[in-house]
């Protein structure tokens, strides 16, 4: 059986908690969780790869993209299944081969394409029904760490 060599992971509700905050001025701040950057370190120098599949398509997805070292994203993907066939065929990598974590029910026909599907315990019902697996970490509070630990456990996979 192949390993895993990529995580796909969303990015708003599972490396942030879904909150957005937006001053007087209109500017937008997410929260993000030092354990999920210290995730794709851990995850790189195990073999392991990451992209970003994100609904948004703005600057703070953008730099959010950056401050994890993650070059390899979709912004604006609203379809999240033709998305990451996208990056698959651009990868040159199998479903088989690959993890995906989610949140919401748009994410579901990508959690069901993965060789692994994911979603955070406070995942939407459709994507914790579609899941084989649901972090005990709420989006935004680690669950791309404890995603990539759990891997690393079951070497299996």
């Amino acid at each position: 059986m192949k390993k895993i060599k990529y995580i796909f992971a969303d990015m708003d509700g599972v490396v942030t908690d879904g909150t957005v905050r937006i001053d007087e001025h209109g500017k937008e701040s997410k929260a993000i969780c030092f354990r999920d950057l210290d995730a794709i370190g851990i995850g790189r120098s195990a073999g392991i790869e990451f992209a970003f599949v994100t609904g948004e398509d703005t600057p703070i997805a953008h730099f959010m993209a950056k401050r994890f070292g993650v070059d390899t994203a979709v912004f604006g993907a609203k379809d999240k299944k033709a998305a990451v066939e996208g990056l698959l065929a651009r990868l040159g990598v199998t479903a088989e081969e690959i993890c995906y974590i989610g949140d919401s029910a748009r994410d579901v026909p990508a959690i069901e394409l993965a060789r692994i599907g994911v979603t955070v315990q406070d995942g939407a019902l459709a994507a914790r029904r579609a899941a084989d697996l649901v972090t005990e970490c709420r989006g935004g509070t680690g669950a791309l760490l404890e995603l990539v630990e759990t891997i690393l456990e079951r070497r299996e996979l």
